[in-house]
């Protein structure tokens, strides 16, 4: 008779636990539809593989337009500890013991760094030897060379032949001689120059450009940190307009593996499914014994 009436309520537990276990299961599978000649047995494949793609595009919505926002992204950005941890790396670097040439070649390759080394040579030394040109460097010699001329002989028995047209005419094809020599040969002579001060230049440290102009170290962080925050508020949200979170995410998705979105379902959600398993078993023998009692 005892046995007879715990009949009841074990099939019912059984039951229970047996039709929430195997919804669960059909959540994942069968991975691929079962057909039988024309006709697709229902509920094949699995809720999950069949609306993977509407399932990859509402999470990636759900991401891209409330959970991770360009608001947010901002936000983790100027937090005081990120930003506190850019300025201290962007001034370490600054101020470490690189020299200028080591700190470049960081940014760009030697190759690149060549080419733009010879190009900026050039081009000093054109600025120079156009400078010279344009100041008239001929005709300054020509006149302070007149001036010390007339210096040297003045009060001397030389001035009575040493005439001011003599002086003209020897100082006055000199300073368009200069001009000439510059025009045809500045660079040949220019470029070694420039090119010493480019060696002296690229093994100097970093450093020593920051502590020439004399800043200090809190005043640059504070400057550091100021650039970082406008350069987050002005143009991140741009380049996170680009960069479609929503987009992305759901195309991650779609292109994982079911049993793996499966396995990473299972480990976040194991206790909770196998309650709703038991669960089912605990009504069923409920009902059973509710059953029974009626």
């Amino acid at each position: 008779m005892e046995v007879s009436m715990l009949t009841g309520p074990i099939v019912g537990a059984v039951i229970g636990y047996g039709t929430n276990w195997l919804a669960i299961k059909m959540l994942f599978r069968p991975l691929k539809p079962i057909k039988i000649g024309r006709f697709t047995v229902p509920f094949t494949p699995g809720m999950i593989p069949k609306r993977q793609e509407k399932l990859a595009v509402a999470i990636g919505e759900m991401i891209g337009n409330h959970l991770f926002t360009k608001q947010d992204m901002q936000q983790m950005l100027l937090c005081e500890e990120i930003e506190n941890e850019v300025a201290k790396k962007i001034l370490m670097v600054l101020c470490s013991k690189n020299t200028v040439k080591n700190f470049c070649l960081k940014c760009i390759n030697e190759e690149s760094y060549e080419e733009k080394r010879e190009t900026l040579k050039e081009w000093i030394s054109e600025q120079i030897k156009n400078g010279l040109i344009e100041a008239g460097i001929g005709e300054i010699i020509a006149v302070e060379g007149g001036n010390i001329i007339r210096e040297k002989v003045n009060g001397s028995m030389l001035k009575m032949f040493v005439t001011d047209g003599l002086i003209n005419s020897i100082v006055e094809p000199l300073g368009g001689q200069v001009q000439n020599y510059l025009q045809e040969n500045g660079n040949e002579k220019i470029v070694p120059v420039v090119e010493r001060r480019l060696n002296e230049l690229e093994e100097r440290q970093v450093k020593d450009f920051v502590e020439d102009f004399g800043i200090k170290q809190e005043i640059l962080e504070d400057k550091i940190r100021e650039i970082y925050r406008s350069f987050v508020l002005d143009y991140m949200g741009q380049l996170l307009e680009k960069f479609d979170i929503a987009k992305t995410v759901e195309e991650k998705i779609k292109q994982m593996d079911v049993l793996e979105l499966e396995k990473m379902i299972l480990q976040v959600m194991k206790k909770e499914l196998g309650a709703i398993v038991n669960l089912g078993a605990l009504i069923g023998f409920g009902l059973g014994c509710l059953n029974m009692v009626l």
